[in-house]
């Protein structure tokens, strides 16, 4: 199943990039900040809509988003909106996310498989959260009030299928992480202690396929910057929750190999190689395009967690290559 896509300039230091990433690791966060706050300071030229950001400044379809085809657009933008306070935005947003739960069943499920409902989780309450840590909680408490039985519901539902999805999943560190946050956020919205234990549960399975030696969090036993930001994304997210030195240490790592794979001028190199056949049969697949929203917002949660320049130098040109038509 195809991952859900995630929803993302300062000088010219992207050359200091390079050399932090053969001098070590860079800084880990030293202010902990909540994730509500994160996106506050996250800067406006960059996190606007943009070919680049994924799901910000997008428009909601309502009807799109029932059910199953919840748009993470609709979760991005009340993020963001409610993290800035401005609540027309922010209600403008809730028709995307409120209908999440209108073709939920009653076992809890949303008629997808698994790792599906569980990255829905994640965007949601992710969202959800930072409302509730917003200058908009007060305004929006009955509203997000109103969405916590289905989303206990659907918990309870995924709690079940932990089994398969440890199976499923046993070998992509991106959708362990997405999996952990869907629980961690769920128990942090439910006041779950259980949900969260679980959570931890996935954020430990996918620790352990962590390569500190080169910083790698594989996908299927092989690196590319696209689930190495996924990864990272939702690292960041969980210890903005749920502090952990261990974690930082390893976003550190993984970091510093994302740095390494964007050049001067802003490109993602990927050490995929070119397509190969053997007639009309594909041996090894074709190099894959980047996932420039999502390695963005991974270097833009650690440029501000951290105060990297690097990260956020290296955010700068990735946005302005990508933005420009090629």
């Amino acid at each position: 199943m195809p991952l859900l896509p995630r929803w993302c300039h300062f000088g010219s230091l992207l050359l200091a990039a390079t050399a932090l990433a053969q001098t070590g690791p860079a800084p880990a966060a030293s202010k902990p900040a909540t994730f509500c706050e994160i996106l506050h300071r996250l800067p406006p030229d960059l996190i606007e809509y943009s070919p680049t950001i994924p799901y910000a400044g997008e428009s909601v379809s309502p009807k799109a988003a029932e059910g199953a085809g919840f748009q993470p657009s609709a979760a991005m933008n009340l993020a963001l909106a409610a993290a800035r306070g401005d609540a027309p935005e922010a209600s403008e947003s809730w028709p995307g996310v409120d209908p999440v739960f209108a073709h939920q069943t009653k076992g809890g499920d949303f008629g997808s498989a698994p790792t599906a409902a569980a990255f829905t989780l994640c965007e949601l309450t992710r969202a959800l959260l930072v409302v509730q840590e917003s200058p908009l909680a007060s305004q929006f408490k009955d509203r997000v009030d109103a969405l916590k039985p289905g989303v206990a519901k659907a918990a309870h539902w995924l709690t079940a299928q932990r089994g398969r999805l440890m199976w499923e999943d046993r070998a992509s560190s991106n959708r362990l992480f997405a999996e952990a946050e869907a629980f961690l956020q769920c128990g942090r919205l439910l006041d779950d202690p259980n949900l969260v234990k679980i959570g931890r549960q996935f954020e430990d399975k996918g620790m352990k396929l962590f390569r500190p030696a080169d910083g790698v969090f594989p996908e299927t036993g092989t690196a590319d910057p696209n689930s190495e930001a996924a990864s990272l994304v939702h690292l960041q997210e969980i210890v903005a929750c749920y502090p952990d030195p261990r974690v930082e240490d390893s976003i550190a790592k993984g970091m510093q190999w994302e740095l390494a794979h964007i050049g001067p001028d802003g490109t993602v190199r990927t050490d995929a190689k070119k397509p190969v056949f053997f007639g009309s049969k594909m041996l090894i697949g074709p190099e894959k395009a980047p996932s420039v929203g999502e390695i963005l917002l991974a270097l833009l949660y650690y440029s501000e967690r951290t105060g990297d320049a690097a990260s956020l130098t290296a955010a700068q040109h990735l946005h302005q290559h990508y933005s420009q038509p090629h």
